[in-house]
């Protein structure tokens, strides 16, 4: 049974978006996703995906700060210099998470869970941290950015600018919902704690309103994916490869799949 959740229905809309343009006649897509790599990602749930330098800090910077795995198991080793010691970046790592440990502490926050995952038939969605604060519920989500104060980066955490990101406040809406329906939480309060990998001493705090429209909006996309993917399970190669040499070679399916670049194509540049 397929279960919704925010990370599926980020990449699912980056697959349409890539399909769409490909039928539009679209060629060497910068930001294409691969139909049949979303398919054993999302749906079969055969691989996992591969992260990148930036992302394993970020699951470092987790483990250390509330113990939780990530969806490998395994536990996260710290980059090291030759000698032995930890690399600027790691020993950032170390740092941010005393601050961690001290926004803690402050607030007199509880932590009841980490890692903590919240299902029913069509949804689901994992839970940095379910915590006591003042006295209420709350679910907090760690990040480790060094995109704290960007703009103009759809993955940018600018405050002014974070309204128009559904990117990445799709998150909390997902969220919201997953209390509501399993945890009986009418309207938890959902917070955003974003470190940054660029200044160990630095960090915000955001918490995430989201409207009851919102809500609504986004209850109809869950079911609305659900029935169209629904759809596409039965529809002949529907998840298509889009063979891309830059990322193929990287792709946990690249030994087994038949359809994989294994050389760059050529790209045109009109001028």
């Amino acid at each position: 049974m397929i279960k919704i959740s925010q990370s599926f229905l980020k990449e699912y809309f980056k697959w349409a978006s890539t399909e769409n343009r490909r039928k539009q006649g679209e060629k060497n897509i910068a930001d294409a996703v691969c139909g049949k790599r979303f398919k054993a990602m999302y749906i079969d749930k055969t691989i996992q995906s591969v992260p990148s330098d930036a992302m394993k800090e970020g699951i470092y910077f987790e483990y250390l700060a509330t113990g939780s795995l990530p969806k490998s198991g395994e536990v996260p080793i710290a980059e090291k210099t030759k000698s032995g010691g930890l690399t600027i970046a790691y020993q950032r790592i170390t740092e941010a998470v005393e601050l961690f440990k001290k926004v803690i502490a402050h607030y007199k926050i509880k932590i009841i869970k980490v890692g903590y995952t919240l299902a029913d038939d069509e949804k689901s969605g994992v839970i940095d941290i379910y915590a006591e604060w003042n006295g209420e519920k709350v679910f907090i989500d760690t990040k480790y950015s060094g995109l704290i104060d960007d703009k103009w980066s759809e993955m940018g955490w600018e405050t002014e600018s974070l309204p128009m990101k559904d990117n990445l406040m799709i998150q909390g809406v997902h969220y919201k919902i997953l209390a509501q329906d399993i945890l009986q939480i009418e309207d938890i309060p959902f917070y955003y704690f974003i470190f940054n990998s660029k200044n160990s001493s630095d960090m915000k705090i955001i918490k995430q309103n989201v409207d009851t429209e919102k809500i609504y909006q986004h209850r109809e996309t869950i079911t609305s994916v659900r029935n169209q993917v629904e759809k596409l399970l039965h529809t002949p190669n529907a998840f298509r490869a889009y063979p891309d040499f830059r990322k193929c070679k990287d792709c946990p399916l690249f030994d087994s799949c038949e359809e994989r670049a294994v050389v760059p194509d050529v790209i045109d540049v009109n001028y």
